[in-house]
């Protein structure tokens, strides 16, 4: 019943097209095959496994397709998840479909939708890193990175350092790797948990 009222709401809209309704699994990562869509709705709870199965697949095949998860449940467990296997965003059921919008718009973007209280939330359920990261990072990492934290786009870093996409791409891949971390969020949180940047902010 929701998929059939956002379906209806995001076919309204002048700047969306719906693409396709999946109801599992398999039927998710086939259309995100056949489409390969800018963004993609993904509930956790579905009839042959979880969406965040669904989610580190469609991550790992299509990384140009971002995934804001839409669920009714909302617990740390569930955002830390969320956020390992590399989704965008995270809402709960209950949120107006404004929000939704909202959100279906700056995936699309490549921007970054958790809250900083969401983020504030899992500092403690990160693991200790074995040396600070700050020494690890180059002062121009620390500058994407600090972007990344305040939302921006991989364009929108782009355009503020005046260096080229594939760079910004190259930059975050390093800040992965060096934060043994699995998306652009958990480096946000490991950050801020290492006090490199400031949720706050």
């Amino acid at each position: 019943m929701l998929a059939e009222m956002l379906s209806l709401v995001i076919s309204s809209q002048d700047d969306m097209r719906l693409v396709g309704i999946a109801h599992g699994v398999d039927e998710a990562i086939a259309l995100v095959q056949a489409e390969q869509p800018q963004v993609v709705l993904m509930d956790f709870t579905l009839p042959d496994g979880d969406g965040i199965t669904a989610v580190r697949i469609i991550n790992e095949r299509w990384p140009s397709t971002h995934v804001v998860m839409l669920s009714g449940i909302d617990t740390d467990d569930l955002l830390e998840r969320a956020i390992e296997v590399g989704c965008v965003g995270y809402l709960v059921k209950d949120r107006p479909v404004e929000d939704v919008l909202r959100a279906v718009r700056s995936a699309a973007r490549g921007e970054l939708l958790f809250s900083a209280p969401e983020l504030s939330r899992m500092l403690g359920r990160l693991r200790k890193p074995s040396s600070p990261s700050m020494e690890w990072l180059t002062a121009r990492e620390l500058e994407v990175l600090r972007l990344l934290a305040k939302g921006h786009s991989t364009e929108g870093i782009a355009s503020q350092l005046f260096i080229s996409v594939n760079t910004v791409r190259n930059h975050v891949g390093r800040i992965l790797n060096k934060l043994g971390a699995h998306s652009k969020l958990e480096a946000v949180a490991i950050a801020a948990r290492d006090k490199l940047v400031n949720l706050n902010d």
